[in-house]
């Protein structure tokens, strides 16, 4: 018990400094430390995200790093995405759905290492913003999170800085993740004594972690975040496909 509570203040800096949920992060470790079974491994750690990234929210909103404007416009579609997702694992294997976890943290940590800022300025057609939130509504949804680890990395592209854009992933995912978390609470996919100790841990390292971001450089931050990713993600892949 003590090292899924471990786990879960792991998953609250992770997210605090990097504008995810946790979820993306707990549902490989789930797997691979403690043998959960794929969907429970995937649906147990969403309520927890409610409280990492709320607690996250409240000390970017306190800096002023949150873009409200962009997280209106995400939301609008991200939610009927992530409601679709989430309810097409009822017709997707739980092995199909590690894999592409492990493929999707391999891309993400890769696009996070190898970033360069290209000096574009920030796009602002709104349809750009209502496209995206779809399909990161619908991954976030297949996969289990709160699509904040997605989010962050379109927001830079797009030509938001890396803090504001982390602090407008997290409090997208603090009002994005809910219906997600209903459709996998009705899908019996959630053990709820699995949620608990993550979130025994979450509560006060997600505001440590969110506070270490705002002070830190964010650049070696995200390439440290990324290298983190990519091994371990690489072991993830691994590990599901010995177990095929």
């Amino acid at each position: 018990m003590i090292y899924m509570v471990l786990l879960g203040a792991l998953i609250g800096i992770l997210s605090g400094m990097f504008g995810f949920g946790g979820s993306s992060i707990s549902t490989p470790f789930l797997r691979v430390l403690f043998s959960v079974p794929p969907l429970i491994a995937l649906g147990s750690p969403l309520p927890m995200t409610l409280i990492s990234s709320g607690i996250a929210t409240w000390k970017y909103q306190r800096a002023d790093m949150i873009d409200w404007s962009k997280v209106k416009v995400l939301l609008l579609t991200m939610i009927p995405g992530s409601l679709i997702g989430a309810y097409l694992t009822k017709y997707i294997d739980g092995k199909t759905l590690m894999l592409l976890t492990a493929f999707f943290l391999m891309y993400v940590s890769l696009r996070f290492i190898f970033k360069k800022s290209d000096g574009k300025k920030t796009i602002r057609e709104a349809w750009i913003f209502y496209v995206a939130g779809f399909f990161i509504g619908l991954l976030s949804g297949l996969l289990a999170n709160g699509g904040g680890i997605l989010v962050v990395p379109v927001l830079v592209l797009l030509g938001m800085d890396i803090k504001k854009a982390v602090g407008t992933s997290l409090a997208v995912v603090l009002l994005g993740v809910l219906p997600a978390v209903l459709v996998h609470w009705y899908l019996g996919h959630i053990d709820w004594l699995i949620t608990l100790l993550l979130t025994l841990g979450v509560i006060p390292c997600s505001y440590l972690g969110a506070k270490l971001a705002i002070t830190l450089h964010a650049k070696k931050l995200q390439r440290y975040y990324g290298a983190f990713l990519i091994l371990f993600s690489t072991y993830f892949l691994i590990y599901e496909l010995m177990n095929l």
